[in-house]
């Protein structure tokens, strides 16, 4: 009976090391299962990688759609503020009566046009013509009108900038602001989907391992069911292989709710080309750990930092808007002279000039408070962005050394996570032999695979660590879009709290 009964076990163990070959199989390159998995009998899922993701979410996503309308703004405010420059037409008709007598009767037409040039010149056009029997004599004209044809300027107050021209320049910074926005909430975007896209990865891989440990354990409780009820084991076996079917079974659905999870969650970045959401029926790929980052070449990551992060663009450009600011405050507080110089024609000819008119006018408040206040304004916003750009900059500063800290410790943890799923595989293979050999029991046999299957799950979880770190790496140096984007512009900090 005792020879029996070993060699009962002894076959139940030998399928079990067939199937642990079959269901824990030899690590993909990084030590983790192949997790491709049919979407259904005749097909099997398309491989969906991290470059895929980020390709898709920046051409159908709609955060990156409602990204790209930040073009448009700009434009609108360019088109906006050339409408200052733009010559404009002004006509009118005076009609007045008086004992039964024209009083007034005059059609007037005017064009002004203001130039973007120093000291503010405006172009100005005016006709005026009397009609009928007016006994008014200041709008008597010609039988063809009295032309007025002149140029207005602000030799102070108004040579280095003005309203309009204040505006178009600072309406000008607009499409690089556009730019450097865009460029900051793409690389939020993709971060945010690089993360939802390995928690993915690593909850499907997990399930991969929890699904063939639950395999194991129903082949074996097969077959000690069978031999238990024959009587050739003890039924305390078949109760032993029901309870570990049934822990791994729990453990299992676990899996596949944490998996579905993630999968709902990396749904919310993929988008199909109609603006539809994607249908999500993709395998993970198999997990390959990134090159670890030259640690000492730190200084040469924070120089790319500090000249590729959106974040300082933002701010630099808001700078630049503000010095537009402050000369035009600068040039406001100076007294507003306005000169403007007329050649009149009376005659039939317009050509004929028959008088010119000269005029001077001079705006100068007493004390120039308000337009005081308005440069002392834009020096306090000046020093705070200042302040504000330093922060910027050793916050930069920190996102990198950060970076590059948790990239290094999560290398660290992978290589020692892969360690210890080899050596788990180790004690596995040495209870298996221990077992075949009627040392050991089935009870330290299913611990070993427990400790094999979890050691698994450690070094998934160490290399998708490393993974996310790699990404955050990339977003914190500015480079995360960069295989996306041509000449800064997108073809397909800041923080992840900004």
């Amino acid at each position: 009976m005792t020879v029996r009964v070993f060699v009962v076990i002894l076959a139940v163990a030998l399928m079990g090391t067939a199937a642990q070959a079959q269901e824990f199989g030899t690590p993909e390159r990084s030590g983790a299962p192949n997790a491709a998995i049919p979407c259904s009998s005749s097909d099997d899922c398309p491989v969906l990688t991290l470059d895929d993701v980020r390709r898709r979410v920046l051409a159908t996503s709609p955060s990156a759609r409602a990204n790209r309308l930040e073009d448009d703004r700009a434009a609108a405010r360019v088109l906006n503020a050339r409408g200052g420059f733009e010559p404009a037409l002004v006509s009118g008709y005076e009609y007045k009566t008086q004992d039964d007598a024209d009083k007034l009767n005059v059609l007037r037409s005017g064009v002004s046009w203001p130039l973007n040039l120093p000291a503010s010149p405006t172009l100005k056009f005016d006709y005026r013509r009397g009609l009928g029997s007016s006994i008014d004599p200041s709008v008597k004209t010609s039988r063809v009108g009295e032309t007025r044809l002149g140029l207005s300027f602000a030799p102070l107050g108004g040579f280095r900038t003005d309203k309009s021209r204040a505006a178009l320049d600072k309406a000008r910074l607009a499409p690089r602001r556009a730019d450097a926005l865009q460029a900051r909430k793409r690389n939020r975007l993709l971060l945010k989907a690089s993360r939802a896209f390995w928690d993915w990865v690593k909850a499907r891989q997990t399930l991969e391992v929890s699904r063939g440990l639950l395999r194991l354990a129903e082949r074996r409780q097969a077959l000690v069911t069978k031999k238990a009820r024959a009587g050739q084991i003890p039924a305390v076996d078949s109760v032993d292989a029901a309870r570990t079917t049934a822990s791994r079974q729990a453990t299992l659905e676990k899996a596949r709710r944490t998996a579905r999870e993630k999968r709902i969650k990396l749904a919310t970045f993929l988008w199909e080309e109609d603006g539809s959401p994607a249908t999500f029926r993709y395998a993970p790929p198999d997990l390959d750990m990134p090159a670890p980052v030259d640690t000492t070449r730190r200084a040469d990551a924070v120089e790319t930092a500090l000249a590729r992060r959106p974040m300082l663009r933002v701010m630099d450009l808001k700078r630049q808007k503000t010095e537009i600011e402050q000369r035009l405050a600068q040039e406001q507080l100076r007294p507003k002279v306005k000169l403007e110089a007329q050649a009149v024609s009376y005659t039939d000819s317009p050509l004929n000039i028959s008088d010119v008119k000269v005029g001077f006018e001079v705006d100068q408040p007493f004390f120039s408070r308000s337009r005081r206040s308005e440069v002392e304004k834009t020096e306090i916003a000046l020093r705070d962005l200042k302040l504000k750009q330093d922060i910027a900059r050793r916050t930069v500063r920190a996102d990198v050394k950060s970076a590059l800290a948790a990239l290094s410790q999560a290398h660290r943890r992978a290589r020692s996570a892969q360690r210890n799923e080899r050596l788990a595989e180790q004690l596995r293979r040495l209870e298996q032999r221990r077992f075949e050999q009627g040392q050991g029991t089935l009870f330290v046999l299913n611990k070993r695979e427990q400790s094999l299957a979890k050691a698994r799950k450690q070094f998934i979880a160490a290399q998708i660590s490393t993974l996310k770190a790699h990404a955050t790496f990339q977003w914190a140096t500015g480079t995360i879009a960069d295989p996306y984007v041509d000449g800064g512009r997108r073809t397909g900090s800041d923080s992840p709290r900004e």
